[in-house]
């Protein structure tokens, strides 16, 4: 899946409105699906305007790839007993999520091009699944790459913070988080071969510190349901 910022450019190189690409320039969900839904706009009104005799004969015949990509098959997960316990909640919200964007990607198939307000809120809906979806197959994935549980749920209780708290507590959870980032990914270049004697050591050092930023995202995501609530 491309990111915003490839959107952004893609939409500008194809002739968008430098004025939209300014005003929707932050990865929000809403920016992103916005993007997303004009570049698809723009490649539709670009395909019209092209005489059907001008046109490559070969685009009849191959289709090109959509703006928005789907996300894996819940099947790459593997099956249900290969987990513990402890990750058959995450598994089976696996394969809701799959169905629910199932059952939007036919809503917006079926959407009128005029109707853009109820295009663009589906496309919303979308993106949200797939950060849904995306973090359960991160957790997965790891458990399986590793045989090593994440985090699933924050165990931190903000309820006697204040806003004013909250939101600063916010401010340096993004700042740990950031740190922590690039801490692994120094972690994960330095990493040695297998076959080092050290090897299962660094790992277990990795793994201890994705297990931390995986905890201080949970609390960044409870903190921010807080502050909205």
């Amino acid at each position: 899946m491309r990111t915003h910022a490839e959107n952004l450019e893609l939409y500008l190189s194809s002739g968008g409105d430098p004025k939209l690409a300014k005003l929707h320039k932050t990865a929000t969900i809403q920016n992103r699906s916005r993007i997303v839904y004009l570049l698809s706009k723009l490649e539709k009104n670009i395909k019209a305007a092209v005489p059907e005799a001008v046109r490559d004969p070969e685009e009849k015949i191959i289709k090109r790839d959509p703006v928005f990509l789907k996300p894996e098959i819940p099947k790459l997960a593997g099956l249900i007993t290969q987990y513990p316990a402890e990750l058959h909640p995450v598994y089976h919200e696996l394969e809701s999520l799959w169905s629910k964007f199932c059952q939007l990607k036919l809503e917006l198939n079926a959407t009128d091009p005029d109707h853009e307000k109820k295009a663009f809120g589906i496309q919303t809906k979308i993106f949200q699944l797939f950060e849904k979806f995306d973090k359960n197959k991160k957790i997965l994935d790891h458990y399986s790459a590793y045989k090593h549980i994440l985090p699933t749920e924050s165990k931190r209780n903000f309820d006697k913070m204040t806003q004013l708290q909250l939101d600063q507590e916010r401010r340096n959870i993004a700042t740990l988080i950031c740190r922590r980032q690039q801490t692994i990914k120094k972690m994960e270049e330095q990493l040695p071969e297998e076959t080092d004697p050290v090897f299962n050591k660094k790992l277990s050092s990795l793994n201890y510190k994705k297990e931390q930023l995986q905890e201080l995202i949970l609390d960044q995501e409870k903190i921010i349901q807080l502050l909205h609530s």
